[in-house]
Order: structure tokens, then sequence, then C-alpha cells
């Protein structure tokens, strides 16, 4: 798109203001200890993937192999601890490297249908938003299974946008894509990235071009030839795993309520129809101006103002599919009970993309639009470097590890637990809880003890979270004298 240059000039305090998002992420990586279960979980499945050299079959523990997730997310997370280290900072890194992805392949989406203005506009209001700005820093499979679909959506509007050798690589994208997203949550991430397309083009008439693009060998040569090869190989190494992964974590998970059958966690009962509510904390910015702008353009203007302003904003035709995204994922589990706050996250683009288009380009270039959103980058700031680090630590093994260090610098003490230990007490110990800490004969023994909830901490509790204390295990220290 051509642009004057005062267009380019308005576009920089959202330029600005990315970056300093950006800034903010990477900084705030190692502010905050890896928590249980999820964070911490995923991190020590990577570090097991470095630790015991087997990148095909994940790992839960040294003798468990992990068939909830296909290894993309986890390959990412192993790769940044192999090269920096085990660490928090090192785990989360991909996770911003994602997130980079999905607004990348969200400005290649948008830069021929709206302003430079409103594209940036769009990618400060996904960064914005609650799930999306949590997940660019989160050792979770969210960030990745949201760039993997945002690639796939953005390529099919570039196919809907171009003609002759363009559409052809747009549409070759879209099937990297598709590889990306088999290699993250398998069946599922392909049900989120094709809705949304399908809806369209049965909304808006375009059978004859998802045809053209399926019967291109390309698209399917690029598709398979990445993401199959792994599956046939995982489950000629650990055979079961396609039957587990694809019935149980695909079928059974979302139908049957308290579902028995998870290996490796615990089923979310949820109410139905839940999706609706987390999306809209999910996708607050947006979901706010939504609610405000609409009512207000129709009470004002009358009606077909709402109307009249997308086809000034981008197109009726943009807008229509950026409302098949935002709807996709909740019609989907809408009827689903098994469901937790992250299955919001692929319909946040569309909820962004309606929300810059409601209102008139102009206005995004004003300071009450950017200066908002730097106050909402400020609010971030505070959460995330003073207020969440001790929240975390109060869900994380990680100060009681912290204080049996300290307390036997040679680490040749007994460290044992009463309860199972959670993920981050052996990403913190480097795994040697599976194996025991047995000590050295005559050093000091140290146990960990669950508290029950709203009760009064051990006086002589070295350390404590919000579920266990450390404390200094005198019998067990004078038995090995």
């Amino acid at each position: 798109m051509n642009l004057p240059s005062e267009n380019r000039s308005a576009a920089r305090p959202w330029i600005i203001l990315l970056g300093l998002l950006l800034l903010l992420r990477l900084f705030s990586l190692a502010t905050m200890p890896l928590t249980d279960h999820t964070e911490a979980r995923y991190a020590e499945i990577a570090r097991l993937m470095v630790s015991l050299g087997d990148w095909i079959s994940p790992h839960i523990t040294p003798s468990e192999v992990f068939w909830a997730k296909p290894p993309l997310s986890t390959w990412g997370q192993a790769l940044s601890i192999e090269v920096f280290g085990v660490s928090e900072w090192a785990a989360r890194l991909p996770a911003v490297g994602w997130s980079v992805l999905s607004l990348v392949a969200l400005a290649w989406m948008l830069s021929a249908s709206l302003s430079r203005v409103q594209v940036w506009a769009s990618l400060g209001v996904l960064s914005l938003s609650p799930l999306f700005f949590i997940s660019a820093g989160a050792v979770m499979t969210d960030a990745t299974l949201g760039a993997c679909v945002m690639l796939v959506q953005a390529a099919w509007w570039r196919v809907l946008q171009s003609e002759g050798q363009a559409r052809v690589q747009a549409a070759r994208i879209l099937g990297f894509g598709m590889a990306l997203a088999l290699l993250t949550k398998g069946p599922a991430a392909a049900v989120l990235a094709l809705l949304p397309i399908l809806m369209h083009a049965g909304w808006r008439g375009h059978w004859a071009l998802v045809w053209t693009v399926l019967r291109m060998p390309s698209v399917w040569l690029i598709c398979l030839g990445l993401s199959l090869p792994w599956y046939i190989v995982a489950e000629l190494k650990t055979p079961g795993f396609l039957q587990y992964f694809v019935l149980g974590e695909h079928v059974m998970r979302f139908l049957q309520p308290g579902w028995k059958g998870d290996r490796y966690g615990f089923a979310h009962a949820q109410p139905l129809g839940i999706i609706w509510a987390f999306t809209a904390v999910a996708a607050l910015p947006a979901v706010l101006l939504l609610l405000t702008r609409l009512p207000l353009l129709r009470l004002r203007q009358g009606k077909g103002a709402v109307l009249a302003q997308l086809r000034s904003s981008g197109g009726v035709e943009l807008a229509c599919y950026a409302l098949c995204i935002s709807l996709a994922p909740l019609l989907l589990f809408s009827m689903a009970r098994n469901l937790i706050f992250t299955y919001a996250m692929t319909a946040l683009p569309g909820l962004a993309i309606l929300a810059v288009m409601v209102l008139p380009a102009k206005s995004w270039a004003r300071a009450p639009a950017w200066g908002l959103a730097g106050i909402l980058g400020l609010v971030y700031t505070w959460a995330f470097f003073i207020k969440l680090p001790e929240v975390g630590r109060q869900h994380s093994d990680l100060p009681l590890i912290q204080a049996y260090q300290a307390a036997c610098p040679t680490q040749d003490c007994r460290l044992t637990y009463q309860a199972k230990p959670p993920y981050s007490a052996f990403f913190y110990t480097s795994g040697r809880l599976y194996e025991g800490m047995p000590g050295q004969p005559g050093a000091a023994a140290y146990i960990v003890v669950p508290v029950p909830k709203k009760s009064s901490r051990p006086s002589a509790a070295l350390a404590c979270n919000k579920e266990q204390c450390l404390l200094r295990d005198d019998g067990v220290a004078g038995s090995t004298r």
C-alpha cells in the first residue's frame, strides 16, 4: 500500500510501544519462578529432552513418555535450554519468538488491506490482550499454537487477495503453517486453524478457491512431508501413542466431563459455554472497545453505521473473516466442559482486527489511543516485576530449593518430600529428586512437608510456599551420624 508520509509517522508511537512491550517481556522472563503445575511441567519435559537426549518422544519423567502433545513447542524450549542452560529465562524465551511470529503473520495478513497505522495498532491491541501477553513469556504450548494457527489464517487471506504465483506461494505457506500446527497440538490445531477458513468460505462463497488450494500437490507435500514422519516414528518408538493421542486427547477429553483417562493431569470440568467468559477476559482491551464502540455507532449515526464504518476501514470481507476467526473457537468449545483459560488463544487476532476496524484510521494515530495502550503497558510492568513474582513464589518450590541450597552449600545433605514432589522441585534440582537425594552420612537432612490451607506455618520452617514448608529433619540427620 502506497501511504503518505504522515501516515507513516502516525504509526511511530505504536511501533515504539511494541518495541517496549517486547523488551518488557524479555526482561520479565526471569522475574518469576516456574509455577506448578503447567509451566514447571513443560519446562521439566524440555529439560528431560536435553538430559535424556531423546528428541523424538518427550518424557514427563525419565521413564515415562509424554503422549499428550506433539513436540514442536518442547523442541524450542529444549533447544533454548541446550544453548543457554537450565533456567526460567531459557525455558520461556521460545514463547517470545513464537509470539513475534504471530505478530509478523498478522502484519503480513493485514498489510494489503489496512493502513499502516491500523496494522500497527492491530499488533498493539493483540499484544496487550492479557492472554497473549502472558503466553508470550510462559512455558506452555499456547504461544506456539497461536503462531501456527495465525500463519495458516493469514495465508488464507493472502490467497484470497492474490493471483497467479503469489497465490501459489501463499497456499504453500498455508501448508507450512498446517505442518507446524500438526506438530504442536495435532488434529485439534488443524481444526482451530481451518474452521474459520471454512466458515468464511461458506459464508462468502469462496469454495472454488478452497478446492483450488486443495488440488495443489505442493501444499499437501509441504504439510504432510513435514509433519507425518514424526507421527510415524513416534508410534514405532512408543506403540500406543496414536490411539491415546487421537482418541483420548481429541475426543474423550472434550466430550466426557471429568474424563478419567488423562494420564498426565486432571480433567477441568467447567460449565457449558465458559469459553465465552474466558475469551472476554483474554481479549479484554478489544472486547471492551467493541462493546462500547458498536452501540455508540448505532446510537449516534443510526442504522447501517457499523457496516459503513467497516466498509471504510478495511472492507466488509476482512471484517467477516475476522469475525469467523473470533467465533470459530467459541463455537467449537461452547459444548465442551474440559477447558482452561488458554483455549481462547486463537480468537484473539480476530477480535483485535475487529476492534481496530470499528474506529476510523485517524483515531489510532491520536494520542488518546496509543496513550491508553501505554498505560496498560505500565500496568503489565507493575504486574510482572512487582506483583506476580511474589505470587509465583507461592506456587513454586523454588523458594524451598533455594533455602535447602543455602542451608547446605555442599549439596550433600539429604532432601526428602513427604508428598509427591511437584514438577518445579524436579526442575530446580536438575532431576536429582528422581533418584532421591539421600545425602552423605553425618550430613544434615531436610524434609519438605505439606501445610494445610489456612494453617500457621511451622516456626522452624526454613522456607514455605502456599502448600509446603522446608524443615530440618533432625531425626533423619541423627540416624545417619
